[in-house]
């Protein structure tokens, strides 16, 4: 069940959606993620775009600190981060934007180098640019190494555009931010609807 809050949201209450899959608090007045104990089995999309969540407000015990399971897109650009460190244990991360917070140093990224180096590691695709580590020398180059499971970092593909069924619009390079944002969230909203109608053919298929 996706759910889309209205802007001017301060906090965060759904203990009442048990099955929420998809949660949108972009552009809010939210300073920390909290409340979703109710959502730790089941959420699998959770964007926090364009709010005030500082690295404290990232790790409430009823926020990222609780053990998500599904979680496989985060999206916390346009925040107060500085460091990696709240998203170490959610090894379900495929994608994870952190556009334009103020993470400095690659020792500030490094924490997640375990999401990416490990065995059977999902990370795919992180977003950094608009940080100041992305001015960094040979800043993609050392990202990459860090995390060897990614295809993507920013706009720029690591692996084949083809491979993940892009095409030409796997070039989002000379586009606005929010652009990037607006249109790499459509693809993983639509990669994961195509996912999920794939699992349900084959569901049929096994019924039959």
């Amino acid at each position: 069940f996706p759910s889309l809050i209205p802007s001017g949201v301060m906090r965060i209450r759904l203990s009442q959606l048990t099955k929420l899959r998809r949660l949108d608090v972009q552009s809010n007045r939210l300073t920390a993620i909290e409340n979703l104990s109710s959502q730790v089995d089941t959420l699998e999309e959770l964007y926090l775009a364009n709010n005030g969540i500082s690295d404290e407000g990232a790790t409430c015990e009823t926020g990222l600190a609780l053990p998500f399971s599904k979680l496989n897109t985060l999206d916390l650009s346009k925040n107060r981060l500085t460091t990696t460190t709240p998203f170490v244990h959610i090894h379900s991360l495929e994608e994870l934007w952190l556009s334009s917070n103020d993470i400095k140093t690659f020792d500030d990224v490094e924490p997640i180098a375990i999401l990416g180096s490990r065995d059977g590691a999902c990370l795919e695709g992180i977003y950094l640019e608009y940080n100041p580590v992305s001015k960094e020398f040979d800043y993609r180059k050392r990202i990459a190494a860090m995390l060897p499971s990614l295809n993507q970092i920013d706009a720029d593909w690591i692996g084949g555009i083809a491979s993940h069924g892009l095409g030409s619009s796997g070039n989002l390079s000379g586009q606005s931010l929010e652009a990037r944002m607006k249109m790499m969230q459509e693809l993983t909203i639509a990669r994961a609807r195509a996912q999920q109608e794939q699992e349900q053919r084959a569901k049929e298929s096994g019924s039959d």
